[in-house]
C-alpha cells in the first residue's frame, strides 16, 4: 500500500495565503469571543441539526472530509484501531475576517473500534467485545476548496465518548 499522507491534503494557488490565516483565526479564537476582526459561525452540525450552508457546500465539504480520512489507514488505523470507512461531516464553522468569509473548519469521523483489548480477528463479527467510539479529525478548508489540510492541533484521534 502506498502511503497516502502527502495526497490528502491539498495546496490550490493561495494556499500559503490561506494557511497563514487559519493560523491567524486559531490564534484570533482560541477563547470567546474571538479577538480582533475574526469571527466564526457554527454553519453546520449533525447533531444540533444545524444546516445553514447549501446543499453543494456540505457535498463538497463532505468530500474533503473523506478525502482527508483516507490518510487513517497510515496512521490511526495501522494500531489498534479498526473503522468502517463511512465519514460523516459532522460540523462546520465558517470563519472571518472584516465579516468576509475567509474559510471553514470542518471535523468528521467514523465509527471505529479500539481492538487492543479484546479478541479481534480482523472481521466484523469479532468487533462485539471491543470498546466502540469514533476517530474524529478535523482539517481548514478555503473557500474555494481548492486548499485544505488537516488541523495541526487535532489530528485522527479514538474517542469513545463520541458515538
Amino acid at each position: 500500500m502506498t502511503s497516502s499522507m502527502a495526497i490528502a491534503d491539498q495546496m490550490g494557488p493561495d494556499g500559503d495565503k490561506f494557511y497563514e490565516e487559519a493560523a491567524h483565526f486559531e490564534n484570533a479564537c482560541a477563547k470567546q469571543p474571538c479577538q480582533g476582526e475574526y469571527s466564526k459561525k457554527v454553519v453546520y452540525d449533525q447533531d444540533r441539526r444545524i444546516n445553514d450552508i447549501t446543499t453543494k457546500e456540505r457535498t463538497t465539504l463532505k468530500s474533503v472530509a473523506v478525502d482527508q480520512a483516507q490518510v487513517w489507514g497510515d496512521t490511526i488505523l495501522e494500531g489498534d484501531y479498526y473503522a468502517t470507512g463511512r465519514t460523516r461531516l459532522d460540523r462546520v464553522t465558517a470563519f472571518y475576517k472584516s465579516e468576509v468569509l475567509v474559510g471553514y473548519k470542518i471535523q468528521y469521523s467514523e465509527k471505529a473500534w479500539y481492538t487492543g483489548d479484546c479478541q479481534f480477528n480482523g472481521k466484523r463479527d469479532s468487533l462485539k467485545d471491543c470498546q466502540e467510539g469514533r476517530i474524529v479529525e478535523g482539517s481548514y478548508v478555503s473557500p474555494d476548496s481548492m486548499t485544505y489540510f488537516s488541523d495541526e492541533e487535532r489530528y485522527a484521534e479514538f474517542n469513545s465518548s463520541s458515538l
